[in-house]
């Protein structure tokens, strides 16, 4: 089974990634494959799934299927609460190319919301649906007051064992994201803490499985891919990786993880 899960995801990463609009890179998932190594299948999530570039790596990785589903959340036709214009949703769009990359129909559940207006009652009713998530990407509104409040109930609904995914942390057209997570983590501890930042995104993992999860990646990048840059730096006082993948070429990802 996972020989044929990788040769999907590398299928997608080389080719059909680029037939989907959006700011996603395919070498980001030499992070991420050896963390779904570790994780396994199981529900994932994004806030802002614009037209679905890394929501579909997300599913075709994490084995999204009828039986195995994923939530869609984003504004869609609700442009007014688009506040910063990052990236207009479409949900007619998001559905075809789901369709086109072989995501099954009824394997996604589209929430059309403002994430500033989900509630708990909304994040339980959530997993109950579909279960705790495995990953969990926040891509919504850049803003700072957007960028806490989607990481705060990403927290709320991912399970102990999962991810989370910030978007645009290096980027500095996007200064609201690298506040926002300076503001949680001066402030106050949280049970999910940095782990990773690579490809424009700051991964989060939970306390519990922080050296694990560090590990793995290292293992994995060192055997799978040594021509990849990384280092172990300290942010808000955790061990953490800075991973910088070899852009001017894609190399397949590696069914093993070896120890």
């Amino acid at each position: 089974m996972i020989d044929a899960r990788l040769d999907s995801v590398n299928a997608y990463l080389s080719t059909g990634i680029a037939s989907v609009n959006g700011w996603c890179i395919p070498q980001l998932w030499q992070t991420l494959w050896p963390l779904y190594l570790e994780i396994g299948d199981g529900p994932v999530a994004e806030i802002g799934v614009f037209e679905g570039k890394f929501f579909i790596g997300l599913c075709k990785t994490f084995g999204t299927s009828p039986a195995n589903r994923a939530a869609a959340i984003d504004v869609f036709d609700m442009q007014q609460f688009n506040l910063d214009g990052a990236g207009v949703g479409k949900m007619d769009v998001v559905r075809r190319n789901l369709a086109s990359h072989g995501i099954a129909e009824g394997a996604v559940e589209f929430v059309q919301a403002d994430s500033l207006a989900l509630t708990q009652r909304d994040a339980d009713a959530l997993v109950q649906d579909l279960g705790a998530f495995n990953f969990f990407s926040v891509d919504g509104c850049h803003e700072v007051v957007h960028t806490v409040n989607d990481i705060e109930f990403a927290m709320s609904v991912t399970a102990n064992h999962g991810i989370i995914a910030v978007d645009d942390y290096t980027n500095p057209n996007w200064p609201g994201v690298q506040e926002a997570i300076a503001r949680m983590y001066l402030m106050r501890d949280f049970a999910f803490v940095p782990l990773v930042v690579t490809c424009n995104k700051l991964l989060l993992a939970s306390y519990s499985y922080h050296a694990r999860y560090l590990k793995a990646v290292e293992v994995y990048l060192k055997a799978a891919h040594p021509d990849t840059r990384m280092k172990r730096v300290r942010r808000f006082g955790y061990e953490t990786l800075t991973v910088q993948p070899n852009l001017q070429r894609w190399v397949d990802l590696v069914a093993g993880n070896p120890r």
